[in-house]
């Protein structure tokens, strides 16, 4: 039903990915956008590539990007976009960083892509079609919440000294019911993770949505679920979100 959307947005992840490849390590200048983060030339650079992809193929359609913010008027479809997730690991040399490009319908994720060039990995789903990487369907694990790997989001950019105490408190709370907690700073690298199998949940406080609006249905179609613990947003396989919403609460 979203071939046509799916296939675009595939090819756009790929060329998106080879643009940043040869500048990973080496991005060029930074303006600062908060005490700890920053906006790299080739977050710029590699915005204004998909948004003029995008525009030219489909004018009609609504755009919501990280640092561009809203383009178009009122459109029933918008491609919400984040052009470098991970922009620090990007620019240091770290190749966990990803292009995460998702379609919206009335506000659903209908078609989502993650390029992480670094990896050489391309990630895909539609709504009702299942989740890929390169070609190949994706499931989520099936384990034990004392088996599982949970991804906590990463410490507040501001330095919010409040947000940052209850991030170490979530911590507190699971990490002796996990087997292993991870941080790697990008949620489009963590949600394909958990897609394929690799992490089994993940765990965020208020969300960009630019930053998990393709993975959130990488994650669903891969047969894993979006739910609430407590006041946290949580990506995972069934049993380990079980899990989790019995140690931090249920729905919000």
């Amino acid at each position: 039903m979203y071939n046509e959307y799916l296939s675009f947005a595939i090819e756009l992840g790929k060329e998106a990915g080879r643009f940043l490849l040869p500048r990973a390590g080496k991005a060029g200048g930074q303006t600062l956008k908060a005490a700890k983060d920053f906006v790299t030339e080739m977050d710029l650079q590699v915005e204004a590539l998909i948004i003029g992809r995008i525009q030219a193929k489909y004018p009609d359609h609504r755009i919501f990007s990280e640092e561009a913010g809203v383009i178009g008027s009122v459109s029933e479809f918008e491609w919400v976009i984040d052009p470098i997730d991970g922009t620090i690991n990007y620019s240091i040399g770290v190749p966990q960083y990803g292009v995460s490009i998702a379609l919206t319908y009335k506000g659903d994720p209908i078609v989502g892509v993650i390029s992480l060039p670094g990896l050489n990995e391309t990630y895909w789903a539609s709504k009702g079609g299942g989740a890929f990487k390169d070609g190949e369907p994706i499931r989520v694990r099936d384990v034990s919440l004392a088996e599982s790997f949970v991804s906590h989001s990463d410490f507040a950019k501001d330095g919010n000294k409040e947000a940052n105490t209850q991030r170490l408190e979530l911590l507190a709370k699971i990490v002796n019911d996990v087997y292993r907690v991870r941080i790697i700073g990008t949620a489009a690298v963590t949600l394909a993770y958990i897609a394929a199998g690799r992490w089994d949940a993940a765990l965020y406080m208020s969300p960009a949505f630019y930053d998990i609006a393709a993975g959130q249905l990488l994650v669903t179609e891969a047969g894993g679920v979006m739910a609430a613990a407590g006041p946290y947003t949580m990506f995972g396989q069934k049993q380990v979100a079980s899990g989790l919403q019995n140690l931090l609460g249920g729905s919000k």
